[in-house]
């Protein structure tokens, strides 16, 4: 059971029901304060020790990104989860900093990821990850990695920023750990935030493939990982189009 209380904004109740219901999996009904509108949730927040916040995206008074910047900016550090019925606002999602984004209507083990989520981020730790230097420690975000990699048997944690930092731990460890951060193995050497794939490309053949990250960097996708990405991307509602070619 998440231990917190949740504030639900949605503007349709039927669909709110429905949301309801699968919070009910993890939360008493007492945890869940539902309201219609972004006035009344922004009247909630000063009202209530809200911990985390579940917002529809479309609603006729004020969008769901919009009080998204709104929490950040008045609630600094306030976890909050996007919730649709259109996975086409995924891309723009990543504008934002949401701990997670569903698609109504809810799966239930789905959600219970969210949580999961949710908690990590609001632990001491702030979603960060130690890194070792040495004798010495650095406090990493996730969102600061651009990929994780081995290299003629070393293993490379590669920050944005061009910082980086090796490590002692295999790949396969990496991976448990990162997993849980929106990491996917793309390749037995590679390590990448699927957050940040902007294009995956295929040989004329079809027998090699590639991701282009943030940053024109591109790593090799492995075949036996391009469909297992394709669901990591569904996950996080990303919808594909077919018979759609570039010119």
């Amino acid at each position: 059971m998440y231990d917190g209380l949740v504030l639900l904004v949605d503007d349709q109740p039927l669909a709110a029901e429905d949301s309801i219901a699968a919070l009910k999996h993890y939360l008493l009904g007492g945890q869940i304060l539902y309201v219609e509108n972004a006035a009344d949730a922004m009247k909630a927040l000063r009202e209530h020790p809200v911990s985390l916040v579940f917002l529809d995206i479309e609603m006729p008074d004020m969008s769901g990104f919009s009080l998204a910047a709104h929490l950040e900016a008045e609630h600094k550090g306030l976890p909050y989860i996007f919730l649709t019925g259109h996975a086409d606002f995924a891309v723009e999602s990543y504008d934002y900093e949401p701990v997670d984004f569903l698609t109504k209507p809810v799966d239930v083990t789905r959600l219970g990821k969210a949580f999961e989520r949710a908690e990590k981020k609001a632990s001491p730790s702030a979603g960060k990850v130690a890194v070792r230097t040495g004798q010495d420690y650095v406090l990493v975000a996730p969102k600061e990695i651009g990929y994780i990699c081995k290299e003629k048997r070393k293993i490379w944690i590669r920050l944005k920023d061009g910082r980086e930092y090796q490590s002692a731990m295999s790949l396969d460890e990496l991976e448990r750990i990162f997993s849980d951060y929106g990491f996917f193995r793309c390749h037995q050497s590679f390590l990448i935030p699927v957050g940040d794939i902007r294009q995956v490309n295929s040989s004329r053949f079809g027998q090699t493939y590639e991701a282009a990250l943030k940053g024109d960097l591109v790593v090799p996708v492995s075949r036996s990982k391009y469909t297992r990405l394709k669901e990591e991307l569904k996950l996080l509602g990303i919808p594909f189009v077919k018979g759609v070619t570039s010119r």
